[in-house]
Formats: structure tokens, sequence, C-alpha cells
């Protein structure tokens, strides 16, 4: 199974929404596919119309629940565990020494006694909390979007930093699979500029650019995946080229 890290510590970079289309994108090509948020905001939850009730995260990495318990079914081949604000509390209650992120790694990786899934995919919070030290501890790959702004570009060094941290402390290789330039517009110099920065440090990590495009804003209003609400968009055609970067690696 691959798991998948999507992070930033900035929020506004497309976090969510790429954590959602891969997931989707990769259900819909026919993969298993879980989709863990680890962000209290709940907008993974909310996206797809996940019932308070039913964004059951905190539960679970308390023990409250098991995984089988905790996920909802949301489209044919992609099952979630969804958060809400609670899941901020719980964070506050799970802080024990030095082991902490490495036991919550341990309470993610029973989920994969649950199904035979192909692709983990981890929504992170735009902060370097503990749950996020957690899910890089979990994780053994990392996607960090970054939009076309400037000072996106000021905390990529603290992200790469962390991800190399946890590589030592845990023992393993955590890869930067990709780098995703979102909110780009081709008529503006500065995105041009950004996205050179970019593939200057990450050279082949860096992905085609996703366009800034408004249905990829509608579409959570409705309860869709930009694939559902408008197909042909760019942020579809956009998104379903890194959904076929990751099918196909």
């Amino acid at each position: 199974m691959r798991r998948i890290a999507v992070v930033n510590h900035k929020g506004g970079t497309g976090k969510t929404t790429t954590a959602v289309h891969l997931a989707a994108g990769l259900a819909d090509l026919g993969h298993q596919v879980l989709l863990l948020e680890l962000d209290p905001q709940g907008n993974v939850g909310t996206w797809f119309g996940i019932d308070e009730r039913d964004a059951c995260m905190a539960e679970f990495l308390a023990g409250e629940l098991d995984a089988y318990d905790s996920l909802v079914e949301v489209r044919d081949n992609l099952d979630v565990i969804a958060s809400d604000w609670r899941l901020a509390e719980t964070e506050e209650r799970l802080i024990w020494g030095q082991e902490r992120e490495r036991g919550l790694a341990n309470r993610l990786a029973s989920i994969e006694d649950c199904e035979e899934y192909e692709f983990t995919i981890i929504d992170c919070a735009p902060s370097m909390s503990m749950l996020t030290t957690s899910a890089l501890a979990y994780a053994d790959e990392v996607i960090i979007p970054i939009s076309m702004e400037y000072l996106a570009l000021v905390g990529v060094r603290q992200i790469v930093e962390n991800i190399l941290r946890m590589s030592s402390w845990n023992g393993k290789d955590v890869r930067i699979a990709a780098v995703v330039p979102t909110f780009y517009r081709h008529n503006l110099r500065k995105s041009k500029e950004i996205l050179g920065v970019l593939r200057k440090h990450f050279d082949n990590a860096v992905t085609d650019p996703i366009r800034d495009n408004v249905r990829l804003s509608e579409a959570p209003s409705h309860q869709e995946t930009v694939f559902e609400y408008a197909p042909r968009s760019h942020g579809a055609v956009d998104y379903r080229k890194l959904v076929d970067r990751f099918a196909g690696a």
C-alpha cells in the first residue's frame, strides 16, 4: 500500500482539493483508496456531505472506535475517515512523551488490517502540529501543493526540513513524490517565476501546474469532485494528469 501525506503548513494552497481529487481520481480508476482527514477544520467531510456524527477521526485516534466503525464509503472504491473540531481536543489529550508521533502513526497503521487498500491519502492540517508530524511518521511519500504566491515559497524549506527530520527519526526515507503548483495563471509573470523556482529546486518532482479554475471552488458546494461537477474544466483536466502520474508510477 502507498501511504501519501498531502502537506503544507500554509493555508490556501489547495491542499484539501489536491487530497480529495487524487483520492477520488484513483478510486475512479478502480484502485481501493482510503482518505484520512487529519485536519480539525473538517473540510473533507463537508466536501463529501459526511454527517458530523460520522466524522470519527477523533474517536478513532483516541482508541474509542476501531477503524472499521470509523470508515464512511463516499464513492465506489473510496472510503473516508473524516474529522471535525473535536480532533483538536483529541490532539491535546493525546500528547504523551517523545513517542507521541509514533504512537499515532501506529494507530493509523492499524487501518491496514481493515481493508486491502492500495492507496492511503492523508489530508494534513495547515500547520506543523503533532497530527502532521504523525502523518509524516506514517507516510512513505509526501505531496506538497504550493500556490503561486511568493509567501508560499517561504515555508517550503521548513516542510522539507521536517520531512528529513522525520525520516531520520523514523529510520525510513519519506520521499517527496510531487510538488504541485496550484492556482496557476499562465498570463501572470508571477506564476511563471514561481514555477521556475520550484523546478529549479525540485526538478522532476514538480508536476504540471493546476490552473486557477472557478469550477474547483464551486464543486464542494455541490458535494461533488470537479470530475463529477465539471469534467471538461481546466481543474478536472489538470487533476486527472496528477492522478495518472500516481496511477502509473
